[in-house]
Formats: C-alpha cells, structure tokens, sequence
C-alpha cells in the first residue's frame, strides 16, 4: 500500500476500517456565488473549516477546549482542486478525514459533493500545525493525538 508521499497528499488513500469520516450539509447561500453564478472558490475553503471543525468536535477534542488549554492547530497550507461547479441552493455535503497524523501538524482530506451524488465538486487538503505559547510550532498534546488517531483509525 503506497504512503502519504507515493499518493500525494490530494489522495488520502483507501478509507480505514473504523474511520471517522464526518459529512457535513451546506446549503449554498447567494452571497457565496461569484458574479458567474457559481461558488466563489474562496468559500471552499469556509467549507473545508466547517467539515474539520465538525470532524475535530465528533473526534472528542474540540477546537474550544484546546484554546482554552493553550495551544492550537492554524492551517500552514492548502490545496483545492475544482471539478465542477456548485451553484445557489446547491445542497452539498463536505466529506472530512484526518489523512495524516505528525508530531507537531496533520493533513485533513475534503471531498465536496451535490447531495445525492457521488462524484465530488471541489477536492483538496490542509495542512495545520500545531501551536503553543508564543505562537510557536510545538508537538500535538498526546491527549489531541490519541483522540484524533484514534477516530481516525491510524496506526501508532
């Protein structure tokens, strides 16, 4: 089975036997089409933080709580590829998995489809890192590590 590298990071590889893999709704709102009357791509982005922080919560570690413990993870980077147009009133569901787990950062994998079908929209990925005080890149508390493993069902 190939690694995170072979694939590349757009591919998140075959879905794990006791994986979470949160699906959110998102009814598409007129303020988020572009003059062409399609998703401005920017908003993919607001899509992909409703499916991760959905995905985080149902994981046991919500975003609040690590906050309130000091730290944080922030997006260090980002990918979207577009496939096809989504439109207003669109009802569409972003598909999130935790495709990678490391000592201070992790890659989510989205997949943004029309309700009621199979092939995606938009796909992408972001990578977070995690940080402590002073804005500083820190290790993943074992606490979020476990939590996010294990729902995510990766080896140790």
């Amino acid at each position: 089975m190939k690694g995170p590298a072979e694939r590349g990071r757009l591919e998140p590889g075959p879905r794990r036997a006791g994986e979470l893999v949160g699906q959110v709704p998102i009814r598409v709102r007129y303020a988020e089409t572009d003059a062409q009357a399609v998703v401005y791509h920017a908003n993919f982005l607001v899509y992909f933080e409703v499916g991760r922080t959905d995905w985080v919560e149902r994981a046991g570690y919500p975003y609040r709580r690590m906050e309130e413990e000091g730290f944080a993870l922030v997006i260090a980077e980002s990918h979207l590829r577009f496939i096809r147009p989504a439109h207003y009133d669109d009802a569409l569901i972003v598909e999130t998995r935790l495709g990678e787990l490391r000592t201070r950062s992790c890659t989510f994998h989205y997949r943004v489809v029309r309700e009621g079908e199979e092939a995606p929209l938009v796909e992408g990925w972001t990578a977070l890192v995690c940080l402590g005080a002073g804005r500083r890149a820190v290790p993943i508390p074992e606490g979020v590590a476990r939590a996010l493993r294990e729902a995510a069902a990766l080896e140790p």
